[in-house]
C-alpha cells in the first residue's frame, strides 16, 4: 500500500508542472454542465385526464438524460425519460389525491445525466372539475359514432392501465398486463405515426415494454370481469397475430367460463391499430340478460406473436368483421350435439327468441310464421321425449299450440344472407313423407332456389333425438353468400316440419349413426351466376347487369389489347382470390394465365349503350387496383364518346378482387333516359398497372 502512495505523489506533481508549464489549471479546464429543463410555466388539466404535460429537457454536452418525479405528491405521477408526464392514476377533482386534498398537486421533476450534479424543476399542476367527464371523448384515424362514448356501456377504454390494476372486482391480469411499472409507463400504441385509438391510449404488446426487437415477446392477459350483456353487440378494435389461436380474445359465459365465441386477429403486418378496417364485434343479442367475461390474452412469443386492442363497449350499432354470434348457453334435451354447433350457428338459427328474429335480425317470416309471440312456433310443450337444444324448436304442427290442428299451418322462414364457411350444413329436422312441399331450402341471396330437402319422417309431429340430425354437403358453396328457409306449403297429411338449430361444420354430424343425409348441392351454371362469394349482393343486383364477365368469349363488349381473342372463358381470369360474383372475375394481373406478368397487360372492355333508368340510377361495380392515379379503371361514356364520370381504384394489391370492400358505386341520375355505355380499361405497364373487376350493374341503391 505505501509503495501505491509513493507512486502517486510524483504523478500528481507531474500533472501540476505539466499544468503551470502550459499556463492552465484544472479549475480551467472544460466542466461538464447539469442538464436543463424548460419551465412550461403553471400547468391546469381537466380531471380524468392521463398526460399532463411534456417537458423539454436538454444537455449541453449530449448526454442521456434520466428523469423522475419526487416531492409531496411524485406517487401519483409518472414520467418518461423523453419528458412525458402523466398521472399514474387520473386525478378525480371529487377526491383530490394530492397531499393536502385542494387539486393542486406539487412534485420536483429531477433530470440527471450522471457527471454533473442533478437538475431540478418544481411543479404545479391544478386539476380543473369537468362535470360529467370522466372518459376521453376524443379518437385517433377511426371513426365513432353516437354510442362510442356512452360511459355505461364501456367494458374498458385502456385509458388508465394503473387505476384497471387497482380495480380487482373488474379486471384480473397476468404478464405484462400485471407489471406495475410497465403499467406506470402506459400501454399506449402513440409511437407510430398512423397508429389508431379511441380515447387518447390504446395497447399494443408489440410495444408494451418498448424495448428494441422485443415485439413478439411480450404475453399476458386481461379478463374483463363479470359483466351483463344488455345490447346486441360487443364491439372493439383489435389487430395482430396471424390468425392461430394464440392471440385475441374470448367471450365467456360469466357461471363456468366456457368460451361462447373468439376472435384471432390475422393481421400481422400491423403492430398497432390502423383505422376502422379492425373493428370486430361480437353479436350478442342472443346472450342479452346473461352474465358475461371477455377475456384478451397473447400467448405466443414467436412470429406474429402481438396483438393490439382498444375500446371494448355494448352498442346495437354492430362495426366491422363479425367475430362470432353468440347466445346464451343451449344445453341439449333428449339430444347430444357438438363444441361447434354453438361456435358456428347460423345466425339467430336457434329459434330462441322468436320476436326478436324477425323484429330485428332479418329472418323474414310468411303464413303462420308471421307475428310471433316467444312460444308461437314452439315443438317443445306438449311431449316429454320432444328434443331441441336450448328452450325451443319449432313445430308446424304444434304451431300457436296447435290452434288450427297439425297439417293445416303453412308459412315460410327465411334467414338474412350468411356466408358458407363449412363444408356441412348441420340440423335438427323431422316432419313431411319425402314429397310433400315441407322442408329446407338453401337460396341466393336474391331468392333462386339452390337446393331443397323434404324430410320423410312424417310423424312424430316433434323432433325425438339424435336420428333426427342430418347433414347437408355444401362444400360447393363455401364463401358464398346464402339464405336458408323453412318451408311448410302443404296442408294436408304429414304436411308438417319440426327444426332445430342450425350450423356449420367441417363434417356431417351423426352420433348415433342413424342421421338423415340432406343430400349434396351441386351448382350450375345457373345456379352460379347469381351467387355473390365473399361479396354481398343487393337485392335487385341482377334486375340489370351490364357485364358479369362470367365468360371471357362475351360477345356483346368490344375489346382491344390484351382482352382481344381470348382462349377460352377462364382467359381473364381474376378469380385466385375467390371474391367474384357467379363463377369468374377478371384481373389484368392473371389475365391470359399471367403470361405478360402482373403489370403488363392492357387494353379496353367497352360494353353496348343501354339506358339509364330512373329507378336504377346507381351504377355498381366491384373493382381493386391502381393507386388511384394510374389509368386503370371505369369510366362512363355518354352516346357521344364523351366521358361522364370516371374511377380509378386505389388498392393496388391484391392482384384479384378481395371483397364487399372493392365496391364501387356511381351515382348516374343525373342521366336517366339517357344512353351510356361504360370502358373498363387497363393503360398502364408500370407499378401497380393493373385491374380487377366484376358484376357491373345498375341499382337501385348504391353499394
Amino acid at each position: 500500500m505505501r509503495k501505491q502512495i509513493l507512486l502517486a505523489v510524483p504523478v500528481a506533481l507531474a500533472l501540476s508542472a505539466c499544468d503551470s508549464d502550459s499556463g492552465a489549471s484544472l479549475d480551467t479546464l472544460p466542466q461538464n454542465t447539469s442538464p436543463s429543463i424548460t419551465d412550461p410555466g403553471p400547468i391546469s388539466i381537466d380531471e380524468n385526464t392521463r398526460n399532463v404535460t411534456t417537458l423539454s429537457v436538454s444537455d449541453a454536452e449530449g448526454n442521456a438524460v434520466t428523469l423522475s418525479v419526487t416531492g409531496t405528491d411524485a406517487a401519483s405521477f409518472s414520467i418518461t425519460n423523453n419528458g412525458v408526464l402523466s398521472f399514474a392514476v387520473p386525478a378525480d377533482f371529487e377526491a383530490p389525491g394530492d397531499a393536502n386534498g385542494d387539486n393542486v398537486y406539487e412534485v420536483t421533476v429531477v433530470a440527471s445525466d450522471s457527471y454533473a450534479p442533478d437538475a431540478t424543476l418544481d411543479l404545479r399542476i391544478t386539476v380543473l372539475d369537468v362535470e360529467g367527464d370522466t372518459i376521453a371523448m376524443t379518437s385517433n384515424r377511426v371513426t365513432t359514432d353516437n354510442t362510442t362514448f356512452i360511459e355505461a356501456n364501456i367494458l374498458s377504454s385502456f385509458e388508465y392501465p394503473v387505476l384497471m390494476q387497482s380495480q380487482t372486482d373488474k379486471f384480473e391480469m397476468s404478464g405484462v398486463f400485471a407489471d406495475a411499472m410497465i403499467a406506470r409507463e402506459g400501454w399506449n400504441n402513440l409511437d407510430g405515426p398512423d397508429a389508431a385509438r379511441i380515447g387518447n391510449a390504446a395497447v399494443t404488446t408489440c410495444e408494451i415494454t418498448k424495448l428494441p426487437g422485443d415485439c413478439d415477446a411480450p404475453q399476458g392477459e386481461i379478463t374483463i370481469l363479470d359483466f351483463p350483456v344488455t345490447h346486441d353487440s360487443i364491439t372493439f378494435l383489435m389487430s395482430g397475430g396471424s390468425g392461430d389461436n394464440n392471440v385475441g380474445v374470448e367471450l365467456l359465459l360469466a357461471s363456468d367460463s366456457s368460451v361462447l365465441g373468439r376472435y384471432n386477429p390475422n393481421s400481422c403486418g400491423d403492430a398497432v391499430i390502423r383505422g376502422d378496417q379492425h373493428y370486430v364485434h361480437f353479436e350478442t343479442s342472443g346472450l342479452i340478460g346473461e352474465t358475461a367475461r371477455l377475456r384478451i390474452f397473447d400467448e405466443e412469443s414467436g412470429g406474429c406473436g402481438f396483438v393490439s386492442f382498444d375500446h371494448f363497449y355494448q352498442t346495437d350499432l354492430a362495426r366491422g368483421t363479425l367475430a362470432a354470434s353468440v347466445s346464451r348457453p343451449l344445453p341439449p334435451v333428449n339430444v347430444t350435439s357438438e363444441p361447434a354447433a354453438i361456435t358456428n350457428l347460423i345466425p339467430h338459427a336457434s329459434f330462441e327468441n322468436p320476436p326478436d328474429m324477425v323484429a330485428k335480425r332479418g329472418w323474414v317470416a310468411t303464413g303462420d310464421f308471421a307475428n310471433p309471440t316467444a312460444t308461437s312456433w314452439q315443438g317443445t310443450t306438449r311431449f316429454p321425449a320432444s328434443a331441441q337444444l336450448g328452450s325451443y324448436a319449432i313445430s308446424t304442427c304444434e304451431m300457436n299450440d296447435n290452434s288450427a290442428g297439425c297439417d293445416a299451418p303453412v308459412g315460410t322462414l327465411t334467414s338474412p344472407g350468411f356466408m358458407v364457411t363449412g363444408d356441412y350444413l348441420n340440423f335438427l329436422m323431422a316432419g313431411g313423407n319425402g314429397s310433400v312441399e315441407v322442408g329446407l331450402k338453401l337460396t341466393d341471396t336474391v331468392g333462386n332456389v339452390i337446393h331443397t330437402y323434404r324430410p320423410d319422417t312424417c310423424g312424430p309431429s316433434h323432433i325425438d333425438g339424435d336420428d333426427d340430425w342430418t347433414a347437408v354437403n355444401v362444400a360447393a358453396l363455401r364463401s358464398a353468400y346464402v339464405k336458408l328457409q323453412i318451408f311448410d306449403n302443404h296442408a294436408g297429411g304429414c304436411g308438417f316440419v319440426s327444426a332445430d338449430h342450425f350450423y356449420q361444420a367441417p363434417a356431417a354430424y351423426n352420433p348415433a349413426g342413424t342421421g338423415k343425409d340432406g343430400g349434396t348441392v351441386a351448382l350450375t351454371p345457373e345456379t352460379e351466376a347469381t351467387l355473390g362469394f365473399k361479396v354481398t349482393l343487393p337485392e335487385d343486383a341482377f334486375a340489370q347487369v351490364i357485364g358479369d364477365f362470367d365468360d371471357a368469349t362475351m360477345s356483346d363488349w368490344s375489346a382491344t389489347g390484351d382482352f382481344m381473342s381470348p382462349s377460352g372463358a377462364d382467359a381473364w381470369k381474376g378469380t385466385s382470390g375467390e371474391a367474384r360474383v357467379g363463377p369468374r372475375a377478371v384481373s389484368t394481373c392473371e389475365l391470359n394465365n399471367n403470361r405478360s406478368g402482373c403489370d403488363g397487360p392492357t387494353g379496353t372492355l367497352t360494353s353496348p349503350m343501354f339506358t339509364v333508368d330512373s329507378a336504377r340510377p346507381h351504377l355498381n361495380f366491384l373493382m381493386g387496383g391502381g393507386n388511384g392515379s394510374a389509368p386503370v379503371g371505369l369510366r362512363v361514356l355518354d352516346a357521344a364518346g364523351e366521358e361522364i364520370a370516371k374511377h380509378t381504384p386505389n388498392s393496388c394489391g391484391p392482384a384479384f378482387i378481395n371483397g364487399d370492400d372493392d365496391w364501387a358505386t356511381i351515382d348516374l341520375g343525373s342521366q336517366a333516359g339517357n344512353r351510356v355505355q361504360v370502358e373498363i380499361f387497363d393503360n398502364e405497364m408500370g407499378g401497380c398497372g393493373f385491374v380487377s373487376f366484376d358484376h357491373v350493374h345498375m341499382s337501385a341503391t348504391a353499394k
